[in-house]
């Protein structure tokens, strides 16, 4: 393992946490959606798919992130250790059941005439699922993270992380991540982000997520 000096804090590791915390709140949104009957207007609709895709699209980005560059990492670092090796086999058995009820909920916002029950009974189970794989991740995957890997590492897999992602993708992103927090912790959250980005942010991109209707 690296020495501890060269392991991440608290801090390098904010990001990850309101990223958690954008995916509760999204998924508060969804369950007012679904507990509210009628689908068929159309601005609503459009509102609510506007939300909803860009939720499910960082929900899998995130997920995808982790199986590609985080797990695989902490994997060769931890070969010889099975206790830590078996949380990670959890992790990855997670994210497994995730995509399915994605897809499930997907599919109940087809159709703009669909059954109100069925949406609300699959985005009950989204939730449950997801609310307990981010409980899971915060109280025993992220510590791991934290004694693993170097702030190098980390700088390293952000970047890898980014590099697939087009301009208008990471202009969604950005301002989707921040949305609702404290100053503190929005400063915190976009030093991930480099300054030429922040500064693109901060002029133009959050005042048009902000013009934007989603979810309601």
């Amino acid at each position: 393992m690296p020495t501890r000096t060269a392991l991440m804090s608290d801090e390098d590791l904010e990001l990850m946490n309101v990223l958690h915390d954008a995916f509760r709140r999204d998924l508060e949104r969804l369950a007012r959606v679904a507990a509210r009957p009628g689908g068929a207007d159309p601005r609503r609709r459009a509102a609510v798919l506007l939300g909803w895709h860009g939720f499910r699209r960082e929900l899998h980005h995130h997920h995808q992130i982790e199986d590609t560059y985080i797990w695989p990492l902490m994997r060769r670092k931890l070969a010889e250790h099975p206790d830590e090796l078996a949380l990670l086999d959890a992790m990855e058995a997670e994210h497994a059941l995730i995509d399915p009820a994605l897809a499930a909920v997907d599919d109940a916002l087809a159709t703009p005439d669909a059954d109100r029950g069925v949406l609300a009974d699959r985005v009950d189970d989204l939730a449950g699922i997801l609310r307990s794989h981010l409980g899971h991740e915060e109280r025993e995957a992220l510590p791991l993270i934290k004694h693993t890997i170097t702030t190098r590492e980390w700088g390293a897999l952000n970047r890898s992380a980014m590099r697939g992602m087009s301009y208008r993708w990471i202009s969604e992103l950005v301002p989707w991540v921040v949305e609702g927090l404290p100053e503190q912790r929005q400063d915190i959250a976009l030093r991930a982000v480099p300054a030429p980005l922040r500064l693109l942010h901060r002029y133009r991109w959050q005042a048009r997520y902000q013009q934007q209707r989603r979810w309601e």
